[in-house]
C-alpha cells in the first residue's frame, strides 16, 4: 500500500481520480495506491511524496530497510498529559530494553548514540533554528514600530496643520466629542485601505516566496499565510492611526481659540512642543533604520565570507547523484560490489568525464553519520565516553576525484577487496587529535565489530558545514562496507550539468532499476547548504531597505512641513538679503541634526545587535567597522537627499509672495 502526495498525483498521474487503487512499481514490488494527500501537506519535508507503511514486525522488515535503526514514532498526547511524563515512561521503556538484550549490543547501541526521546513536534520542525525565527519576529517588530511611527508623525503633522480648522469649528459650537470622531473617522479611511493593501502585498509576496528557491525543501519558514498575523499587523496601524488623530483635540482644546484663528493655525503646528515630538519620532526611525541596515550588512558581510571560504575538495566540474540499488539485491555484498564496477566502469566510459567514485555521504548532504571507535592499545575507561568521529565509505578515486591530496600512506586500491583485511584512512584533525606527533599508520581502530588498519591520512574538509573545519573523519572501503544507497561523484571536464542526462542513461544501461535521485552539481549542493543563511540574509536586507525608506519618508515629512510652516519666515529672511544658499542650508542642518541624532543612538544599538547576531557570523565582528561605517554612508547620503528637497524649495521661494501669503 501507498499514499501518494498531491504533486506527484498531478505530475505523474494527471491528477487522474482513478488512482485510487491503482498498482505501481515501486522499489521492485507493486503497491496499491490508497490515497493522495491534500495540496499543501508536507511530510516531514518536499521532498518526500510516497508514504509506505513502517515494518514493525521482525517478518516484515529486511536487512536493508533504510529507517531500521532510527525509526521516528508520532503520536499525540491524551489530554491533560505531559510531555514529561512520557519522557519518563519511555527512560523506563528504554532501562528495561537494556536488561534484556545482550550486554555486547547493548553496548554498541549506547557507543552508537542511540537512544530514545521525545519531543513536540514544534520541536523537530524548528530544529535549532528557534534563533533564527526569533531574529526575524524582531526585525518585524522593529518594521511594525517604524511604520507606526511613520503613521503618527505624518497624522500628527496633518492635524496640528489643520488647527486653524477645528479652533474655527469648535469656535462655531463643535463639541470635542464631535471633533473627535470626525478625526478618527478620517483617519481609519486613510489607513483602512492602506491596511487592505499591504495585508494583500503581504499574500502576493508569500505566494512568490514559496514559489522561489527559498520556499523548496527544507525551508525554515512557514509559506502559509496567517490571517492573524495580517489582523494584528492592520489592528496596530489603525490603532496607532487613530489614538494620534484623536490626542491632539486635547492639546487643541486648551489652546487659546484667539490665539489659533488669528495666527492661522500655524502657531499649534509649529510650536516647539509640536516640532520636538515630530522630531523625537523621526530620530527614532532613524535609530531603528540603521539597527537594521547594520544587522543585515553584518549577515551580508557573513555570507560574502561564507561564498569565498575553500571547503577543501574540488568545487568546480563537479557531479553528484544518488544511487538506490535494486531491492533484490540489497543486502548482497558481492552483488552490490559488482553493480558498483559496473557503474563506474560505464560512467567513466562517457565523454566529458575525467574520474569518478562512490561515497556513502557526499560532501554537503542532507545527513551524516556518527560512530565512536576504539584505539586498539587505547581501552577506554568503563565510564569514559568512547572518541567519535564522522564515518563515511568511499570508493578507489574518491579523493582524487575530488582534488583531496593523500598526506600520508596510501589510498585505497584494487587490492582491498572485500576478503582482504579490513582497511580505513582518517583526516588529519583525528591523526592529531588521538595520535598526536606519532604515524597513525598501521594503527588499528575499531568500529562495530571490525578492525580496521589505518592506510592513510588526507586533509580535513569541510563535509557537512562550511562554518566548521574539519572535525575528524574514519573513511571506510565501500567495497569493504557496501551500501544499497550511494552517491556517485563525477568530475567532469565539460559543464557538469549537461552531463546528467548521459548520466541517466548510462546508469539505465547498466541496470534499469537502479533509482536515481537529487542529480546535482557540487556548486548547487554548496548554495543549498547555505540556503537558510542566505534565507535570513535576503529577509533582513529586506526589512532594512523596508525601514530605511519609511525613514526617509520621516525626514522628508518633517522637513517639508516645517517648510510649510516658515514660509513667512523664510520670505522674510530672503527680504532682508539672506542668500538662498542660507535658507537651504538652514533646512538641511535641521535634517543633519535629527541624522546625527539617530546614527549615534542607532549604531551604538547595533554593535548590541550585532553581539546577538554573533552565532550566525563567520570571520565578522558584531562591531565590525567596515559594516557600520558603510551603514552610516548610506543612511546618510539618503537622509541628506530627504532634506534636500524640502530645503531646496524653501531657497526657490518668492520673498514677497512668502511674506504675504497668510
Amino acid at each position: 500500500m501507498a499514499v501518494i502526495s498531491y504533486r506527484l498525483w498531478h505530475k505523474s498521474f494527471g491528477a487522474d481520480p482513478g488512482v485510487i487503487g491503482r498498482m505501481v512499481q515501486f522499489d521492485g514490488k507493486p503497491v496499491r495506491i490508497i490515497g493522495v494527500m491534500p495540496k499543501g501537506f508536507v511530510f516531514p519535508n518536499r521532498a518526500i511524496e510516497i508514504w509506505t507503511p513502517l515494518p514493525i514486525s521482525p517478518k516484515d522488515r529486511t536487512p536493508d530497510h533504510m529507517f531500521e535503526l532510527s525509526p521516528m514514532f508520532i503520536g499525540r498526547l491524551k489530554p491533560g498529559a505531559e510531555l514529561n511524563t512520557l519522557r519518563t515512561q519511555l527512560a523506563a521503556v528504554r532501562a528495561h530494553v537494556g536488561r534484556v538484550v545482550s550486554a555486547d549490543d547493548w553496548q554498541q547501541v549506547t557507543n552508537a548514540g542511540f537512544t530514545v526521546r521525545a519531543k513536540s513536534y514544534r520541536q523537530v520542525k524548528l530544529n535549532g533554528r528557534t534563533s533564527t525565527l526569533l531574529l526575524l519576529q524582531g526585525a518585524v517588530f522593529l518594521v511594525l514600530l517604524m511604520t507606526c511611527v511613520n503613521v503618527a508623525n505624518l497624522l500628527l503633522s496633518r492635524v496640528l496643520g489643520r488647527s486653524h480648522e477645528i479652533a474655527m469649528r469648535s469656535a462655531l459650537g463643535a463639541s470635542r466629542a464631535t471633533l473627535t470622531r470626525q478625526l478618527l473617522v478620517e483617519s481609519l479611511c486613510l489607513t483602512v485601505p492602506g491596511g487592505l493593501v499591504g495585508v494583500g502585498l503581504g499574500w502576493l509576496g508569500l505566494h512568490y516566496y514559496a514559489a522561489s528557491v527559498w520556499g523548496g525543501v527544507g525551508g525554515v519558514f512557514n509559506k502559509a499565510f496567517d490571517w492573524r498575523v495580517g489582523l494584528a499587523a492592520f489592528g496596530m496601524i489603525g490603532f496607532t492611526a487613530g489614538l494620534v488623530s484623536v490626542l491632539p483635540i486635547r492639546h487643541l482644546a486648551k489652546a487659546d481659540l484667539q490665539s489659533l484663528l488669528q495666527a492661522g493655525g500655524r502657531t499649534a503646528g509649529g510650536s516647539l512642543g509640536a516640532r520636538r515630538v515630530r522630531s523625537a519620532l523621526v530620530a527614532a526611525q532613524l535609530t531603528l533604520a540603521t539597527v537594521l541596515l547594520a544587522g543585515a550588512g553584518l549577515l551580508l558581510h557573513s555570507f560574502v565570507n561564507l561564498q569565498s571560504v575553500n571547503p577543501g575538495y574540488r568545487k568546480d566540474n563537479i557531479l553528484i547523484a544518488g544511487l538506490l540499488a535494486p531491492k533484490q539485491i540489497r543486502g548482497n555484498d558481492a552483488a552490490l560490489n559488482n553493480l558498483s564496477r559496473g557503474l563506474l566502469n560505464r560512467v567513466r566510459a562517457l565523454s566529458g568525464v575525467k574520474s569518478a567514485s562512490l561515497a556513502r555521504w557526499a560532501p554537503m548532504g542532507n545527513t551524516s553519520q556518527t560512530g565512536s571507535f576504539t584505539i586498539r592499545g587505547r581501552e577506554r575507561p568503563a565510564k569514559s565516553a568512547a572518541p567519535k568521529a564522522f564515518l563515511d565509505a568511499v570508493g578507489p578515486d574518491y579523493f582524487s576525484t575530488l582534488g583531496m591530496s593523500i598526506l600520508r600512506g596510501r589510498d585505497f586500491d584494487s587490492g582491498d577487496t572485500a576478503h582482504s583485511r579490513p582497511v580505513a584512512i582518517i583526516d588529519r584533525a583525528l591523526a592529531t587529535k588521538y595520535f598526536g606527533g606519532g604515524s597513525p599508520l598501521g594503527r588499528q581502530i575499531k568500529f562495530g565489530k571490525k578492525w580496521y588498519t589505518v592506510v592513510g591520512v588526507v586533509p580535513g574538509v569541510r563535509l557537512f558545514d562550511l562554518t566548521k573545519p574539519g572535525q575528524g573523519t574514519i573513511y571506510l572501503n565501500v567495497t569493504q562496507a557496501p551500501y544499497p544507497l550511494m552517491q556517485l561523484i563525477v568530475h567532469t571536464n565539460i559543464a557538469p550539468a549537461s552531463l546528467a542526462k548521459s548520466l541517466r542513461k548510462a546508469i539505465a544501461a547498466v541496470k534499469p532499476s537502479v533509482a536515481i535521485y537529487g542529480v546535482q552539481t557540487m556548486h548547487a549542493r554548496l548554495a543549498r547548504s547555505l540556503g537558510n543563511r542566505e534565507q535570513t540574509m535576503a529577509l533582513l536586507l529586506a526589512f532594512g531597505g523596508i525601514a530605511l525608506a519609511l525613514a526617509v519618508v520621516g525626514v522628508y515629512g518633517v522637513l517639508s512641513y516645517a517648510v510649510g510652516q516658515r514660509v513667512t519666515e523664510c520670505g522674510v529672511r530672503l527680504a532682508l538679503g539672506a542668500l538662498p544658499g542660507d535658507l537651504l542650508w538652514l533646512i538641511i542642518r535641521d535634517g543633519l541634526k535629527l541624522l546625527a541624532i539617530g546614527l549615534i543612538c542607532g549604531l551604538l544599538l547595533a554593535v548590541l545587535f550585532g553581539h546577538v547576531l554573533s552565532s550566525r557570523l563567520f570571520h565578522v565582528m558584531p562591531f565590525d567597522p567596515l559594516t557600520l561605517i558603510g551603514t552610516a554612508v548610506v543612511l546618510s547620503a539618503i537622509t541628506l537627499v530627504a532634506s534636500y528637497l524640502p530645503a531646496r524649495r524653501a531657497a526657490m521661494l518668492d520673498p514677497a509672495e512668502a511674506i504675504t501669503e497668510q
